[in-house]
C-alpha cells in the first residue's frame, strides 16, 4: 500500500471532523506541499498525471456539473450544496458554468482531499471522514442555517462503517475498496459494475432474499435522496413496474431532542445493514423481478425533473421461477 493510502487509513481511524466549517463555508486550504504556489489541478498534474488522469473520470471531477446534482439544487439554496460539491469554487449560482471554467469550479479538486485546512495548516487532509459524516443543517427562525445537527445525520457512512469495523472486526478502510491500487477515479455510485457486484440477490419461493457483499457500511449510503427500489412485472420490459418494497431513509422536519430547533431528519431508515438478508414477499402474479438504485429522490423522478433512464441503475432483473403447486393429499 502506498503511503498516501496508509496515512489516509491512519487518520480515518480518528473521529471525523468538517473540512467545510459549519457546512456552509468555503474551504480555504493551507500552503501547498514543495513549495509550491497553489494547489491547482494543472500545477499536481506535472508530477501525478496518472492520478489525475483518473480523477478526471471519477464523480468528484463533475461533483457540481453532474446532472444529479444540477436537478437537487433546483430545490436547495444552491450555495450550501456547491461549497461542498465545488469547496473552491467562487461562483455559487445555479445554472450551467461557462466552458472555460476552472475544475475548481467544476468539483472537487486535489486540495479537497489532500489540502490541510488554513487554520490547521500543520495538519493532514482528512478524505471521506470530513466529508461524508454530517448532520442534517439546522435553521434559524428566518430560516439561514447556523450549524450542523448532531442528533441527525444526513449522512453517515464513516459512522456506519466504523460500527461495522467494530462488530466484526475487519480491516478494511475505505479506500481499500474505493481506491484499490491507488485509483483515484474512486468508487461509488457512478460505478454501475462496483454496485452490482455489491449486491446479491436470491430468487426463492415466493420471495427475494436480498443481501450485500463486501459492503462496510449501509446499502444505499451517503446521499439521502439515493435509495433502492424491487420491483415486478409481467413482461421482462418491465412497461408497467410494482414495486413491492423499497431500502432507503423517509424524512420529516421536527424535533430531535436535545436539539431545540426543528430540523429534516429521518424518520425512518429501511436501507440494508452489512450483514442482514432481507426477505421481500413477492405476490403470486409476478413473472420477472428487478432491483433498481435511484440516485434521486422518488418526489424529484416523479415530478419529471430528471430523466428515467439515467437517474435509474437497475442492478439485477431476472425472470422468476415456476412456483410450485402445493400437493393434494390422497385420504385412503
Amino acid at each position: 500500500m502506498s503511503a498516501l493510502l496508509l496515512l489516509t487509513c491512519s487518520l480515518l481511524a480518528t473521529a471525523p471532523s468538517s473540512r467545510f466549517p459549519l457546512g456552509t463555508a468555503r474551504m480555504e486550504p493551507g500552503s501547498a506541499p514543495h513549495g509550491l504556489p497553489d494547489w491547482s489541478v494543472p500545477r499536481c498534474a506535472g508530477c501525478h498525471a496518472e492520478q489525475v488522469e483518473a480523477w478526471r473520470h471519477s464523480g468528484h471531477a463533475t461533483a457540481r456539473t453532474d446532472d444529479v446534482f444540477q436537478v437537487a439544487i433546483t430545490e436547495d439554496h444552491p450555495a450550501w450544496c456547491i461549497q461542498c460539491h465545488a469547496p473552491f469554487a467562487r461562483s455559487l449560482e445555479r445554472g450551467a458554468l461557462p466552458a472555460d471554467s476552472p475544475p475548481e469550479e467544476r468539483g472537487v479538486t486535489c486540495a479537497g482531499c489532500h489540502a490541510p485546512l488554513a487554520e490547521t495548516a500543520a495538519a493532514p487532509g482528512m478524505p471521506c471522514a470530513g466529508c461524508h459524516q454530517f448532520g442534517f443543517p439546522v435553521l434559524d427562525a428566518r430560516g439561514q442555517r447556523v450549524r450542523l445537527s448532531d442528533t441527525q445525520w444526513q449522512q453517515d457512512t464513516v459512522g456506519e462503517w466504523s460500527r461495522w469495523r467494530e462488530r466484526t472486526g475487519d480491516g478494511r478502510h475505505c479506500a481499500d475498496c474505493h481506491m484499490p491500487r491507488g485509483d483515484h477515479g474512486l468508487g461509488g455510485t457512478r460505478r454501475t459494475e462496483a454496485l452490482k457486484s455489491a449486491l446479491v440477490v436470491e430468487p426463492v419461493e415466493g420471495a427475494l432474499r436480498v443481501s450485500t457483499r463486501g459492503v462496510g457500511h449501509h446499502f444505499p449510503s451517503g446521499d439521502v435522496m439515493r435509495w433502492v427500489s424491487v420491483e415486478v412485472a409481467d413482461t421482462p420490459l418491465f412497461e408497467s413496474p410494482r414495486t413491492v418494497a423499497t431500502f432507503g431513509r423517509r424524512l420529516e422536519v421536527r424535533a430531535w431532542p436535545p436539539e431545540t430547533q426543528p430540523h429534516l431528519g429521518a424518520v425512518e431508515d429501511t436501507r440494508l445493514v452489512p450483514g442482514e438478508t432481507r426477505r421481500v414477499p413477492l405476490p403470486a402474479s409476478a413473472r420477472y423481478a428487478r432491483v433498481v438504485y435511484h440516485l434521486v429522490a422518488r418526489e424529484q423522478e416523479e415530478a419529471g425533473l430528471y430523466p428515467e433512464g439515467l437517474s435509474r441503475l437497475v442492478l439485477w432483473a431476472a425472470p422468476l421461477p415456476t412456483r410450485t403447486s402445493p400437493r393434494l393429499e390422497r385420504k385412503p
